[in-house]
């Protein structure tokens, strides 16, 4: 719950504000301020008036910002070489890999659309959409608006040395399928909102106009345009373009078709009840106002997927940045509706250009907005009422490191989940890309703020870019290159260039293997396995190199619970080659469990966080879950699984995986991430391996060294079959989805 307090600051210190501050904290908030008091020898009607009249700018201090964590010391600081895409950009913005549309959504079932996604198309997957402040030529829809056009750059046709050159001219001519550089929409008559929209209030507005900001719905949908088509302070517009670069045809919103823009295309509508699908959304409808007050009062300065609306129509939702600072949230069918306040982003009298923003779907809901004037980033945590999102509170991420932060992106894009997949959203667990346009950096930052690395941009020639040059972020989808818009001093010309990614190991290029020293340690009885689950091991024990906690009860407190914290999830990563979709085998394998830590050169504590591996592209979180009656599951036979393996009359069964086991017996897969383990000694030394860097004899594949001989895995596994509940309440036991009992996990 949140509640906006409105408050003059005290001592001056700081201007009136508008904050959004979590009820409860006002206790935590006196009480520090009153230790605060009693340092300075203040009295005690002087320290109780100040912090009860202004309460805004203490809890504020005191609760809503969060100073980022140091991170690796010293901070490592690279050189991102870079090379010249394209040239002949006037006032370039916003930019963003095309990246692969998911099979089942618009984009992929229109024979007509799916011809846009080819290679030399538009909308190919590896083009790089560039927001562009002119019309390349073409004549305007309404000559009141901002030129603006969009245009798809293929990367590879620039060659070191020889960038491409967008023609002054490009709008006034002939579509050419296969060019380097292609008009994808622009503000003109043939992608005016009235092409597919004629009835719509914002009919006469181009899908394009001023535009600032770019997000692409890989996963059910098109891309979408966050524009400014009367400056900084005129009324903004979203757009979501279809693949002919026009609004959007057949359109859900009679109001707005494809354009949404300032006041006149807020929510008119509501469901009567929850819906479920498309059609049921039709005749579930009833006249509505606004379910939380906001407009795009100002330009649209960024935008990002939020995925399918919390109503069940299966429509999406994008966030929008407005100019007064403001979120708001659109639905595609319904309209739009606020979400954050004016002030969440201090806009200030300048227009700014963009406001980087990036979504965290998983396992919690986070938008993350670039606020440059206060060098920070404000950090908004998401929930819905079954209607439309919300925001449960508001936090700010503040650190030296931050030097008129303009934008941000994923280090790793959500490219696999379908009902998420964007650049705009974070993959599990991905890190930060971090534009300061301050003094020309690129840093790396973890979701919790922690800097892991800094990067200073230089161009061709060598040379730093130094301040005010750079403008926006773009990365590839295999997490392997960087986009950016560069502008030359004072000129307002813009240049695309590319350079590659970075981590706390340096610049992206070969990934370096280490050697695990072989441990052994013995035991073969439940109680051994009870103090094995609950003491943590060290680097002499047996930890590591690479691990995700040191021991069992960590992720599994009780003994034997599950976590929901999400610094014990598990990362099971994979690399998808992004045209195709198609996987690409990790070690012969089609995925790999990522850890999270590592043991340090003297194997003592603290130990060093462990970023995401460069190759990997996809991230899925994994929440460790209850042991409870696991090992029952092992006693099952085989005959009564397969006998489950048979429709229950409504046409879906399951499919038993049959594996081999250890001993080289088949048996039906019972544990593991797709019932691919048959026993649980097996799965527990799995669990050794992946979790802890323990590699064990009794795993079903064994590497050539090991540090158990099995003694540790089965006293581990007897005692796992022993775990109960501490209460049989619903509540305390949690269900139990392994293996078997969860074949399609």
């Amino acid at each position: 719950m949140t509640t906006l307090i409105n408050g003059h600051t005290a001592f001056g210190a700081f201007k009136e504000r508008r904050y959004t501050v979590r009820l409860g904290e006002r206790e935590a908030a006196i009480s520090k301020y009153l230790l605060f008091a009693k340092r300075w020898r203040l009295s005690e009607n002087v320290r109780l008036a100040p912090i009860l009249r202004h309460l805004s700018w203490a809890t504020l201090l005191a609760a809503s910002t969060v100073f980022a964590a140091a991170g690796p010391d010293p901070l490592p600081v690279w050189t991102l070489h870079s090379r010249i895409v394209a040239i002949g950009l006037h006032q370039a913005y916003g930019i963003r890999q095309v990246g692969r549309f998911h099979s089942g959504g618009p984009l992929t079932s229109n024979p007509e659309f799916l011809l846009q996604t080819q290679a030399g198309r538009a909308l190919d997957p590896a083009r790089i959409l560039v927001a562009v402040n002119q019309n390349f030529g073409a004549g305007p829809v309404d000559p009141a608006q901002a030129p603006g056009a969009i245009l798809s750059i293929d990367p590879s046709a620039a060659t070191d040395g020889k960038p491409l050159v967008v023609p002054a001219d490009l709008g006034s001519r002939p579509p050419s399928a296969g060019a380097s550089v292609l008009l994808y929409s622009a503000q003109s008559e043939r992608y005016a909102n009235r092409v597919h929209n004629g009835g719509a209030r914002t009919a006469n507005a181009a899908g394009v106009s001023g535009p600032r900001y770019i997000s692409v719905n890989n996963a059910f949908g098109r891309p979408w345009i966050a524009n400014a088509p009367y400056g900084l302070r005129g009324a903004g517009s979203e757009s979501v373009l279809d693949p002919d670069g026009a609004p959007l045809a057949n359109a859900p919103s009679d109001s707005a078709g494809g354009v949404f823009l300032g006041t006149v295309t807020a929510r008119t509508s509501t469901p009567k009840a929850v819906r479920v699908g498309f059609f049921a959304s039709i005749l579930n409808q009833q006249s509505s106002g606004q379910l939380t007050p906001g407009s795009i009062d100002g330009a649209a300065l960024g935008t990002a997927l939020l995925g399918s609306s919390p109503d069940g129509s299966g429509f999406a939702v994008f966030a929008v940045v407005t100019g007064s600072g403001a979120v708001v949230q659109v639905h595609v069918q319904d309209g739009v509706d606020g979400l954050a306040p004016a002030g969440t982003v201090d806009i200030g009298d300048q227009d700014p250009g963009v406001v980087g923003i990036a979504f965290k779907w998983n396992p919690d809901r986070v938008l993350y907005l670039a606020d440059a004037r206060r060098d920070a980033i404000a950090v908004l945590h998401l929930s819905d009422d079954s209607r439309h999102f919300t925001v449960v509170s508001a936090t700010r991420i503040s650190s030296p490191m931050l030097k008129h932060p303009v934008d941000l992106a994923a280090c790793v894009p959500e490219i696999a989940n379908a009902r998420f997949a964007s650049h705009t959203t974070l993959a599990g667990g991905s890190d930060l890309y971090v534009v300061n346009r301050g003094d020309g950096s690129v840093i790396r930052m973890r979701q919790d703020g922690t800097v892991v690395a800094r990067a200073a941009v230089h161009g061709p020639d060598g040379q730093p870019l130094g301040p005010d040059r750079l403008r926006s972020i773009a990365v590839s989808a295999d997490a392997q290159r960087i986009w950016l818009i560069v502008e030359q001093a004072g000129s307002g010309e813009s240049a695309l260039i590319e350079t590659t990614g970075f981590d706390a190991g340096g610049t992206f290029g070969k990934v370096g293997t280490q050697t695990i020293e072989a441990r052994t340690r013995h035991a073969d009885t439940a109680a051994d396995g009870a103090r094995f689950f609950s003491t943590p091991f060290t680097a002499r024990a047996g930890l590591g190199p690479l691990f995700n906690a040191d021991s069992c009860i960590a992720c599994h407190p009780g003994p034997g619970g599950a976590s929901p914290s999400e610094e014990h999830f598990a990362r099971r990563i994979a690399r998808m080659e992004p045209s195709s979709g198609r996987l690409l085998p990790i070690d012969g394998q089609p995925s790999a469990v990522a850890a999270r830590h590592s043991v340090n050169a003297t194997g003592s504590l603290p130990f060093s966080s462990v970023g995401l591996p460069r190759f990997a592209n996809v991230v899925s979180l994994r929440m460790p879950l209850s042991l409870f009656a696991a090992g029952h599951i092992d006693d099952i036979p085989d005959a009564v699984i397969e006998a489950q393996a048979v429709s229950k009359g409504d046409g879906i069964k399951g499919r038993v995986h049959h594996v081999k086991a250890a001993d080289g017996t088949q048996r039906v897969g019972r544990y593991g991430w797709k019932a691919d383990i048959a026993t649980l000694d097996e799965m527990v030394a799995e669990a050794l391996g992946n979790e802890m860097g323990i590699t064990s004899a009794a795993s079903t594949h064994p590497q050539s060294t090991v540090k158990d001989d099995g003694s540790i895995a089965r006293s581990l596994s007897l005692f796992v079959k022993d775990l109960h509940p501490a209460s049989t309440s619903p509540r305390a036991v949690p269900s139990l989805h392994t293996g078997a009992a969860e074949a399609g996990r």
